[in-house]
């Protein structure tokens, strides 16, 4: 398994105001273009926020109707991504070292070469943004 650097350079935090989130996925599609910027091949994602979604999927953003006590309903959106943990679990699960936290910054990425598609990184995660799932032959 890959262990954690003891210590990082920086850390830094990510903060989503969702009282401002509309819904409109930009940072969907934004991280998905950093992310696969150099890959041989895009990330696949299909049928992402049905029932059985496929692919890989770096962040989402899952909207929720609530009823308040009184006056109208509000959907209220809440875009899950990586969080870059401090004590990162897809890091220390990962087999090949292909999951790992970048000492000079504490994010935490993949080396696609390394990964092995085995999904441990997806099922570590606390906060669900990392899926790993295959298409059934």
């Amino acid at each position: 398994m890959t262990s954690l650097p003891t210590h990082t350079e920086k850390s830094l935090g990510l903060v989503i105001d969702l009282d401002t989130c509309v819904g409109c996925h930009a940072c969907v599609t934004a991280c998905k273009g950093w992310n696969t910027e150099n890959y041989g091949a895009p990330l696949a994602d299909t049928d992402a926020y049905g029932a059985n979604p496929v692919g890989s999927f770096l962040n989402r953003v899952h909207s929720f109707e609530v009823q308040p006590d009184s006056g109208p309903a509000q959907l209220i959106h809440f875009p899950k991504s990586c969080l870059h943990c401090a004590d990162a679990p897809c890091v220390t699960v990962c087999p090949t070292g292909a999951s790992y936290k970048r000492v000079e910054d504490g994010i935490v990425l993949v080396n696609e070469t390394d990964c092995i598609g085995c999904g441990l990184c997806a099922w570590a995660c606390p906060m669900v943004p990392a899926r790993w799932t295959r298409r059934k032959a």
